[in-house]
Formats: C-alpha cells, sequence, structure tokens
C-alpha cells in the first residue's frame, strides 16, 4: 500500500508532540555548538523544516535576532507560532509555510540555512532532496553556509542496524518506515559518501561533516528522542 511520507507531518498530534520537544528538550548542546560556530547572532539565518518549532525557540533565546522559520506544514507552522509566543509575543510573526524543494524567497536572501534533525532526509527520494538543497543554495548569499543532519547508516551507533540489510529492489540503501507516538513516519539513512555527492550536485562545499556525539555529549531526553546523527556543514560554492 501505497504511503504519503508528507502524511506523518501535517496531522495535529504530530504537531503537537514536536511543540513538547521544543519545551521540554530544546536546543541539543551539540546544535548550540555548531549554530554559535558558524553564525553570529546578527546573521539573517531560515530554518527549513522547523517543526514544532525546537530548534529555532533555542536560537532565540540564544540572541539570534535575524531568525525566520518555515515548515510546509500547516500544522507545524500554527503550533510553532503558539510555541514561541509563549516564549515572547513577537517571535510568532517570525514563523512562515514555506516548502523547502520551492522557496519562495528572493535570491541570496540569507546568510545561513539550518535543516534541523534530519529533515532533509525525510524527503521521500533523492530527487527530492536535490530540489531542497538546490532551493537552499539559491537563497543563500555568495559563501552562505548550510547545516543540517543526516542518520548515517554506516558509522556511529547506526551502523549496526544497517548492516545485515538486504539490498532494496531499486538498489537505494537506507529508506526505511519507523513507527512514532502517532503515525509512522518515512526516514532515509545515508552515508557520509552520498550526502557529500548531494551537496557537490548542488553547488555546495563540505567544510566538516561530524557525528554529533564528536561535537558534544547530548542530555539523556535528546539521546532518547534523536540518537546519534551526523552534522553536515556545508558552503554556497
Amino acid at each position: 500500500m501505497h504511503r504519503d511520507p508528507k502524511a506523518h507531518w501535517r496531522e495535529p498530534a504530530t504537531a503537537l508532540m514536536y511543540a513538547r520537544t521544543a519545551t521540554q528538550i530544546g536546543l541539543w548542546e551539540s546544535e548550540r555548538i555548531m549554530v554559535q560556530r558558524y553564525f553570529a547572532p546578527t546573521d539573517d539565518l531560515l530554518e527549513v523544516g522547523c517543526g514544532g518549532g525546537r530548534a529555532g525557540l533555542g536560537m532565540l533565546k540564544l540572541g539570534y535576532t535575524g531568525l525566520q522559520l518555515t515548515d510546509f506544514s500547516e500544522a507545524m507552522v500554527s503550533i510553532t507560532r503558539g510555541v514561541l509566543a509563549d516564549a515572547n509575543p513577537t517571535w510568532a510573526a517570525l514563523v512562515a509555510q514555506q516548502d523547502a524543494t520551492a522557496l519562495t524567497y528572493a535570491d541570496a536572501s540569507f546568510d545561513g540555512v539550518i535543516y534541523a534533525f534530519n529533515g532533509l532526509m525525510c524527503l521521500p527520494d533523492r530527487d527530492a532532496r536535490l530540489a531542497a538543497l538546490r532551493s537552499i543554495h539559491r537563497v543563500l548569499r555568495p559563501q552562505g553556509i548550510l547545516i543540517f543532519t543526516a542518520p548515517d547508516r554506516e558509522k556511529g551507533k547506526n551502523a549496526a542496524h544497517w548492516k545485515d540489510q538486504t539490498l532494496p529492489a531499486d538498489g537505494i540503501p537506507g529508506d526505511r518506515w519507523h513507527e512514532t507516538e502517532t503515525s509512522p513516519v518515512f526516514m532515509h539513512s545515508s552515508n557520509e559518501a552520498e550526502t557529500r555527492e548531494l551537496l557537490s550536485a548542488t553547488g555546495f562545499t563540505v567544510i566538516e561533516c561530524p557525528l554529533s556525539t564528536e561535537v558534544a555529549t547530548d542530555g539523556p531526553l535528546v539521546q532518547e528522542f534523536a540518537g546519534e546523527t551526523r552534522f553536515f556543514v556545508a558552503r554556497k560554492s
């Protein structure tokens, strides 16, 4: 039976679940380190796939004044506005509905883009991921920085899960559906070489790509929620 990879993110119950992570988990320590390493508080920044506002709320609390949050899901946008308004009523206006694969902002609008917690890998196939990267590349200024995460199927704690997996008929390993508190969610687990190739094909140069556990020891709530993932930091060529 065909499954719609977008359906999970459109559900109000999913949006509520992610809103709880904004207040209960917040910005990971590894995310904070990477964000502060590459972005100044006054940079014009775009978050795509903001979910329930977890990363964006954390960045706003750190003093990032030029941040715009977006998500394709109307449910996510609505609940993120509520989450941000609870912290600061003026922050609700920073949230907009946008599809990462077809951003409507003008060329060269942002100094940096954040695609937090494996959002790129929730897109259903390679073509969709390429479309998102091209769209992000277009709205970045020259030498602009993209930071995102992707689960690695060959390195770190996730490798054991994929080691004995049978190669699918299309020859592309890493796709799977898994259960959540609300509904099944699609996730693609890449490897470093695959993701580097996507970035190169869309005009980016990789700066670094450490595993999250190599950046910081995140707290137990983060580890339970997110597990281990790999950061990619790339510059618009």
